[in-house]
């Protein structure tokens, strides 16, 4: 419960500062590459039920595929726009408002593609014991995801290979057992990765 009001407050809080960057972005958006401003795609929430996140799009109309995978951030479908929007993760934001109605929370593992939950079930099964977030220990080490599948002749195995099982690996830590304490660590060790680079 009480995790569930500092997901309120801080989205909230963090919505009302973001909402005139937002509106900003969706003007030049819609001149440059037009409509629509925000994309939508089925993820796997707690107990594996579905929801719709909702990000900004940062690709050509209708070039997303149904893994929600690129080739890193040379992926051609990449908008010049998105680029930029991927780098600094400015995409993710209209995620404030899945926190919002309740499909996220603040600190969660990244919210997974069907795909890519059925595939690997026997991982998923253990991290969706709670809402998908917005920030993880997961999400942070691998903040550069597509700069590493940029480097890789095959950014997909890579994907499934190498990150999947680590990335779950350290979702289940952060799963099990989890609480405020652990809530507020993953906090703290993000607004170090953005001011302290560390």
């Amino acid at each position: 419960m009480l995790i569930r009001i500092f997901d309120i407050l801080i989205s909230t809080v963090a919505a009302i500062i973001v909402l005139p960057l937002l509106f900003v972005l969706a003007i030049v958006m819609v001149i440059r590459q037009g409509f629509p401003v925000f994309f939508s795609q089925k993820r796997v929430g707690r107990d594996f039920r579905p929801f719709e996140i909702y990000k900004l799009r940062t690709m050509k109309k209708s070039s997303e595929d149904e893994l929600g995978l690129t080739k890193g951030l040379h992926d051609e479908r990449i908008t010049p726009i998105g680029l930029v929007l991927r780098k600094y993760k400015i995409d993710e934001l209209p995620q404030l408002f899945n926190i919002l109605a309740g499909d996220m929370s603040v600190v969660g593992p990244r919210p997974q593609v069907p795909f890519y939950a059925e595939k690997f079930r026997h991982y998923y099964e253990r991290v969706l014991m709670r809402k998908p977030g917005l920030l993880s220990p997961s999400a942070i080490k691998f903040s550069n995801e597509e700069e590493l599948l940029d480097k890789v002749s095959d950014p997909v195995a890579y994907y499934e290979q190498t990150l999947v099982p680590v990335k779950c690996e350290m979702d289940i830590e952060l799963v099990n057992g989890f609480n405020l304490k652990k809530y507020f660590s993953v906090l703290t060790a993000y607004f170090k990765k953005v001011i302290f680079k560390t």
